[in-house]
């Protein structure tokens, strides 16, 4: 796989529509696709979360003192120390560079049962805290989660911030970047890998689901197929 294209789907969000204009297609907004449920959904994203909050305070102490940094993130303090003062588009554009500067190394995906299906399904083996992506480099998710620790580093609120898988029409592979909503627009921002800052819809691109910290959403599923899946749940609740 190229660099950056090495996120598999869940089985679950993998109805690929891919004749869809792409005239007809909108940016990235946080209005769109479907609450799926918590984070705890993908087990391996939640055990990433637990090492992302043990990491926190380490980022916190670099933010205060790049001095007091341990050696694997005293560049991350430097970063911090020096943009934390700016406006956060420039804080952005600074954090997006500095992960795009890291190495970048293939993912190695495995398969795991997930909440979100009853088929076992394809994801990433193992996502990466900052700390460990900058020892030991990673591919497109790992640079997405890197941005978005550093911009939760910085004040950014998860409710501002997704981590969004794509599928890349050209490839037939998956891809992620991190999108920032951004107040004064209709679109988010979406951080790509190659330095590129997605400001409406990446040509090529499908959404597929989005993460943060507490949730998880879908942007394959239409409004048919949503109500569906919604009355088969609630009747099969009903029903149990």
């Amino acid at each position: 796989m190229g660099r950056g294209h090495a996120v598999r789907a869940p089985a679950l969000i993998l109805v690929l529509s891919v004749l869809a204009p792409l005239s007809a297609e909108a940016g990235y907004r946080f209005e769109d696709g479907y609450y799926l449920g918590s984070a705890t959904l993908l087990p391996d994203w939640a055990d990433t979360l637990k090492r992302v909050q043990r990491e926190r305070p380490l980022l916190r102490r670099c933010l205060a003192d790049a001095e007091r940094c341990p050696s694997h993130l005293r560049g991350v303090g430097a970063l911090l120390d020096r943009i934390h003062a700016l406006s956060l588009d420039r804080q952005i554009r600074a954090v997006n560079r500095y992960v795009n500067n890291r190495r970048y190394r293939g993912d190695r995906s495995g398969t795991v049962t997930s909440a979100l299906s009853s088929d076992t399904v394809t994801v990433p083996s193992r996502w990466s805290t900052l700390g460990e992506f900058l020892r030991r480099g990673g591919d497109c998710e790992d640079y997405a989660t890197s941005k978005y620790q550093l911009l939760r580093a910085l004040g950014v609120p998860a409710s501002e911030l997704r981590v969004v898988v794509v599928l890349d029409r050209a490839t037939r592979e998956h891809h992620a970047m991190l999108a920032v909503r951004r107040p004064d627009e209709d679109n988010a921002w979406l951080l790509d890998s190659d330095d590129q800052i997605h400001r409406g819809h990446p040509f090529g691109y499908r959404f597929i689901y989005a993460l943060n910290e507490t949730s998880i959403w879908d942007h394959e599923l239409d409004n048919d197929a949503w109500a569906r899946k919604t009355s088969l749940q609630e009747h099969t609740e009903e029903a149990s």
